[in-house]
């Protein structure tokens, strides 16, 4: 679902940008092309007597150079690393470190087609990635435990994709890759692209007017929504008695937004963020024996948020600001009810395209966020803090009434 909602923002970015502007994709000799994100998250759960601290690494980077019109050459890089620390027992004595890391290297080559600011483009790679995963283990009763392990692949990839050029210096990608024969594609994704080296003067959208969705006394509507439910079975047992158990998992989480533009180009808006999860457990052990468990979480929350665009053009930076809070509670069969309070705030930077007069895309670029939460119930607590590069953002849109 998420990969079809990206394809369908792309369609729906080049129709509009193909009306608004006639720009030439940057194919040429000796252009460079740069694409690829960054992200760190670090975040600590405290239960009783159990402490576990989480970490996690992740870098995506992708660049290469045209060296002939329409060729490109390159490589993709990627670099993953987790750390999982615990600590368990009444003085928190049992530590379990885990670290897994994953390098990934896939040269490439591409080849484009197309004279217009959309062109398409196939090539071929071969994927490269080394792992290795270490467990660290001690306790009051041994020294040190240690398990160490590694893995390697090396796979042929195939490539294609669609690259449409938003001015002389910026374009979105769709690619695809495929590492099976006959081709079944299991990977796509739409980024943002920088080029350097650039011949010729730079194409840049202004406009000494305030674009319409920008103007003063604006309403600004957006929002998210996730509806899934997933379903569990096994079976077991002897030829007199047969024992089924299902675990059946619906949810549905929206947050709708709404802002007001006051002037210069500001948005002050809220979001309402809804969750709703029941997880049912049924044990059928004969005809007559059936026992069932319901256990159900909502939460909602509130989350204050200001936007100021930079610029008058139709395609410009942006920065950001929420805080936020949510009260969530837990009920249901055979389990403890709990009542938790989180926090959270949020800063961040990126880009938005200006799709006719009524539909703001955009898509963030560079963000740092923290959340915790406590349960008052049971003490038990909860931090998280994150910080995120990226050039393939996903990319949301605002409807704007004018």
């Amino acid at each position: 679902m998420k990969h079809a909602i990206h394809f369908a923002g792309f369609l729906l970015v080049t129709s509009y940008l193909g009306t608004f502007q006639s720009v030439q994709a940057q194919t040429e000799r000796g252009v460079s092309w740069l694409s690829g994100n960054a992200g760190w998250q670090k975040g600590n759960t405290s239960l009783f007597q159990n402490n576990e601290d989480l970490s996690t690494l992740t870098i995506s980077l992708t660049q290469g150079t045209f060296l002939r019109d329409n060729v490109l050459v390159g490589a993709d890089l990627r670099l993953s690393r987790v750390r999982t620390l615990t600590r368990q027992g009444f003085n928190f004595d049992a530590v379990s470190d885990s670290r897994q890391t994953i390098f990934g290297a896939t040269p490439f080559i591409r080849r484009f087609w197309g004279k217009n600011a959309l062109r398409g483009y196939v090539g071929g790679g071969l994927a490269v990635s080394y792992g290795r995963n270490r467990l660290l283990t001690t306790n009051t009763q041994q020294s040190v435990s240690e398990q160490e392990s590694s893995q390697w692949r090396l796979t042929p990839e195939f490539q294609a994709g669609l690259f449409y050029a938003i001015d002389t210096h910026w374009g979105l990608d769709l690619s695809a890759r495929s590492g099976l024969f006959p081709v079944s594609f299991t990977n796509l994704n739409l980024g943002l692209v920088v080029l350097t080296d650039v011949k010729g003067k730079r194409s840049v959208l202004t406009s000494k007017q305030t674009p319409a969705q920008l103007l003063t006394g604006n309403w600004v509507f957006g929002g998210t929504f996730e509806l899934g439910s997933n379903q569990q079975q096994s079976i077991s047992g002897s030829e007199k008695i047969t024992t089924i158990q299902r675990q059946v998992t619906q949810q549905y989480a929206i947050s709708p937004s709404i802002g007001y533009i006051p002037g210069k180009r500001w948005v002050i808006g809220v979001a309402v963020p809804i969750r709703q999860q029941q997880l049912t457990n049924q044990f059928d052990r004969s005809s007559t024996e059936v026992q069932t468990g319901t256990v159900l979480t909502k939460s909602i929350g509130v989350e204050p948020f200001a936007k100021k665009y930079l610029s008058k053009s139709q395609f410009g930076p942006y920065v950001a600001g929420r805080v936020g809070w949510s009260d969530e509670r837990v009920s249901g069969d055979g389990v403890l009810q709990s009542h938790a309070a989180a926090y959270n705030w949020r800063i961040s930077a990126g880009l938005a395209y200006l799709l006719g007069t009524r539909f703001i895309v955009e898509g963030e670029l560079a963000g740092l966020g923290h959340d915790w939460s406590n349960d008052q119930q049971t003490g038990d607590a909860h931090t998280n803090t994150d910080v995120s590069l990226s050039l393939r953002p996903a990319l949301t849109m605002t409807y704007v009434f004018l």
